[in-house]
């Protein structure tokens, strides 16, 4: 089993000394097993391990993964990247990872990446450009390679749908390649869908490589999904490790399904309820109806009561932590409720955020 890319992992980043009473806390688990096939090798299937944890922040985002594969013969693999995105003044994004592997055999590898972003923001669109650089290392070698390059992205969001392209072409051993990645996620009911795509070229007497693939995780209980996926992945050039084609199939345990987009916030003031049983009561003038939609309904649109006074009223039980959430209006309108801070939800679009102390 192989961890994201760094371009798509870049924008699920990681800060792990963040306030408890702020920040909303989410882990996984996935059990299964994976069929992968390397161009230097036949295929080969394992049984996997793979846990992740994530953490929010008005400040930041971050992800800390990994993965544990048990071959036939007493093989094994395992590896782990932790990634970090601190959300700065002025647009600025400050990105950073590290990861690596090792083998029963031995061998081992480690990877850090680095990234400066500037993004410009829309309503439900942004792009972003900057400069990257990374280092890679393997237990065979002493050497530490390095590559550098420019970087740009896009994105957008219609509401439970975000797709996202990045560029990130690199000078690594005295040759530039030229790569591009594009992710489209999003959820239909039960659920959760996302699909892949990338291209890197490459100097003159190398080939280029095209990859993709698809995953699909269908929520059987609000705890409990099961996911396969299938694709292909291109070298790792700065940890040599081979292309591949892969088949998974597992089941994922959480303590709370994710949203459709785990973006970065803003700064702001958060609006904070007590824990346990709350009444949200919202002003929306000139509505008609009114429905929820937010972290604790899964993103799918809950109908909320009007009150005698006017406004729209439900009651929900919630644990500690940062939930983020947005009012349908009349079935159309996307909306933060008044009253409500509002932070980036990383499409140049806009949810409320409710924090639990």
């Amino acid at each position: 089993m192989r961890l994201l890319s760094a371009p798509c992992v870049g924008m699920l980043l990681s800060v792990i000394a963040v306030s408890p009473r702020l920040a909303a806390q989410r882990w996984q688990v996935d059990l299964g097993a994976t069929s992968v096939a390397y161009d230097t090798f036949s295929s080969i299937a394992s049984a996997v391990v793979a846990p992740s944890v994530e953490w929010q922040h008005p400040r930041a985002y971050s992800l800390v993964s990994g993965s544990f594969a048990a071959f036939a013969g007493a093989q094994w693999t395992a590896q782990g990247r932790g990634d970090l995105s601190l959300f700065l003044p002025l647009g600025l994004e400050l990105v950073g990872s590290a990861g690596g592997s090792v083998h029963s055999t031995g061998y081992r590898t480690a990877t850090t990446r680095g990234e400066l972003r500037l993004h410009l923001s829309g309503r439900g669109a942004g792009v972003w450009a900057g400069g990257h650089a990374g280092t890679g290392w393997t237990s065979d070698t002493s050497m530490i390679a390095f590559a550098f390059g420019p970087s740009a992205g896009a994105w957008t969001r219609a509401g439970r749908w975000s797709a996202l392209a990045i560029v990130t072409p690199f000078r690594f051993d005295g040759s530039w390649y030229p790569e591009a990645n594009g992710r489209v996620a999003g959820t239909h009911g039960r659920l959760d869908l996302l699909g892949y795509a990338g291209w890197r070229g490459a100097p003159r007497g190398l080939d280029a490589a095209v990859w993709g693939g698809v995953s699909v995780a269908v929520w059987l209980t609000p705890r409990m999904a099961f996911v396969a996926g299938a694709g292909t992945y291109p070298v790792d050039i700065l940890q040599a490790l081979p292309r591949g084609r892969f088949l998974s199939a597992s089941i994922r345990l959480s303590n709370r399904a994710p949203s459709v987009w785990p973006g970065p916030t803003t700064p702001r003031a958060l609006y904070a309820v007590e824990r346990g049983v709350t009444e949200l009561r919202f002003a929306v003038p000139g509505a008609s109806r009114v429905a929820v939609v937010g972290d604790w309904t899964r993103w799918q649109p809950v109908p909320l009561a009007r009150a005698p006074d006017g406004r729209w009223v439900m009651r929900v039980t919630l644990g500690q932590g940062a939930y983020r959430f947005n009012l349908i209006v009349d079935g159309t309108r996307w909306t933060v409720p008044v009253g409500v801070s509002a932070v980036d939800d990383g499409f140049g679009g806009t949810t409320a955020l409710l924090v639990v102390p």
